[in-house]
């Protein structure tokens, strides 16, 4: 059940007066109310990652991807599925990688965080790519499903 507590400024107009404590106790039921809704969200959320996330990720492996925008249909329903990805880097073999490179190349394409920007990486050398990659972690970062209409 949706929290049905609706608030503007004119609520003080429409006679709702209401006074420090009151205006207290309903600020406290309102967060309540939020955090109920982004836990309920959150609950709702993952159902449909449990749900949907494999499909998506099958249909994005049969158009040779990991990562991007799909469809999938779902009975009679066609529903766009986003899957974006997360890098993060081992640090000691991204430190060691880059030590091999030159010193321009190292400070190009690492951070002093040892990091490497995706676009570089993406955009690197054969040669380069396959010394950093070791190195390269990638995962699922988010995933959104909507009703494709």
């Amino acid at each position: 059940m949706l929290y049905a507590y609706s608030w503007d400024s004119s609520n003080k107009q429409k006679g709702f007066d209401m006074q420090g404590r009151e205006l207290f106790e309903l600020r406290n039921e309102l967060k309540a109310a939020i955090d109920k809704l982004r836990g309920d969200l959150k609950d709702v959320e993952q159902n449909l990652k449990d749900t949907y996330l494999s499909r998506a990720t099958a249909a994005l492996n049969a158009e040779g991807k990991d990562f991007g925008t799909t469809s999938i249909v779902d009975g009679n329903r066609k529903i766009k599925a986003v899957v974006t990805k997360k890098v993060s880097w081992d640090q000691d073999s991204l430190r060691e990688a880059l030590g091999t490179l030159s010193d321009e190349d190292a400070r190009h394409y690492g951070k002093l965080t040892f990091a490497v920007e995706e676009r570089k990486f993406t955009n690197a050398p054969p040669a380069i790519r396959s010394v950093l990659e070791e190195c390269r972690t990638t995962e699922v970062g988010r995933f959104t499903v909507e009703l494709d209409t």
